[in-house]
């Protein structure tokens, strides 16, 4: 078995009330006490919670608890005397821990040991108990979480089966509520036009916008096809002759785009007219002059001297 990866055991806030306890502190005295834990806590850190009865064993707790041999044998030799057998059967009974560990097993009764290992009951119960506790609570997040997501899963396979049963009336409800909100904001978007026709073209890189807004003042709205033709005639005319067309059409009073569009294309043909018109008027006096230049002498012979 691995070791234990606990990092702490329970431990009693009256350990030291325990009659085995006070019984080996009374005979041992206090420096028992801090034996005792240390040793636990050897227990704790090993394999099964088990230590072996081995030489080496007892070399490394004489060191980890500090003993020496006078220590020990001042401190125990009342209570070991009656014990004398075990110093002549067992050759590992210069070690003071292990005469310490023979008190607390045969004595205090505080460990149990069979021919390879010692261990404490109370430790190994504790932590059986605590491994318990664990996978209990380990089952239990687990039950919970297969419940968490058998719950989801319903949760979901609902909302799918509401969704695929909607009827036919609510699906005609939702559509008729997009319609009703697309319907208010299109009359919302009237609206603001309404207020301010021209803020359609309230972009500043409109090119023709000083048109569209005498347009406005003069004549009346701007629509989207209006626009386009005022374009047009940008276009075709030139801002200019747009301007001065509009204004002729205010001051006849025209209130279309129909008469704009008449209104500028007969400008450009009378400004034509005007600069054609002075050199066509030289060349037709002269064709006059030229052919009062030209006599028609068979005419004139007939005249003077009559025909026959």
């Amino acid at each position: 078995m691995a070791k234990n990866q606990s990092y702490y055991f329970s431990h009693d806030i009256n350990a030291s009330n325990d009659p085995k306890i006070a019984a080996m502190i009374s005979e041992l005295g206090m420096i028992s006490y801090a034996w005792w834990w240390i040793l636990i806590e050897k227990l704790a850190a090993a394999d099964d919670y088990k230590l072996p009865l081995k030489k080496y064993t007892f070399v490394a707790l004489d060191n980890e608890l500090r003993m020496n041999n006078e220590q020990i044998l001042t401190s125990v030799q009342q209570v070991f005397n009656k014990n004398q057998h075990v110093l002549e059967q067992n050759s590992m009974c210069s070690f003071c821990s292990f005469l310490l560990i023979y008190l607390l097993i045969h004595d205090y009764e505080l460990l149990d040991c069979d021919d390879e290992y010692f261990w404490s009951p109370s430790l190994i119960r504790r932590f059986e108990f605590k491994k318990v506790k664990e996978e209990t609570i380990r089952e239990k997040r687990r039950l919970a979480g297969l419940k968490s997501a058998e719950s989801r899963k319903a949760k979901k396979q609902n909302l799918t089966h509401v969704q695929q049963n909607l009827t036919h009336v609510q699906q005609n409800q939702l559509i008729k509520e997009k319609k009703r909100k697309e319907n208010n904001i299109e009359r919302d978007t009237r609206a603001r036009e309404d207020e301010n026709p021209l803020s359609m073209f309230d972009d500043d890189e409109v090119k023709n916008k000083p048109i569209y807004d005498l347009y406005m003042k003069a004549i009346g709205d701007v629509s989207p096809v209006i626009k386009d033709r005022l374009d047009d005639l940008v276009e075709s005319y030139g801002k200019e002759r747009v301007i001065v067309a509009i204004n002729t059409t205010a001051d006849n009073g025209g209130n279309s785009i129909k008469y704009v569009e008449t209104v500028t294309a007969g400008n450009l043909k009378k400004e034509v007219q005007k600069d054609f018109g002075a050199s066509k008027h030289n060349g037709n006096a002269r064709n006059v002059s030229r052919k009062k230049e030209e006599v028609d002498w068979q005419a004139e012979y007939e005249r003077v001297h009559g025909k026959g």
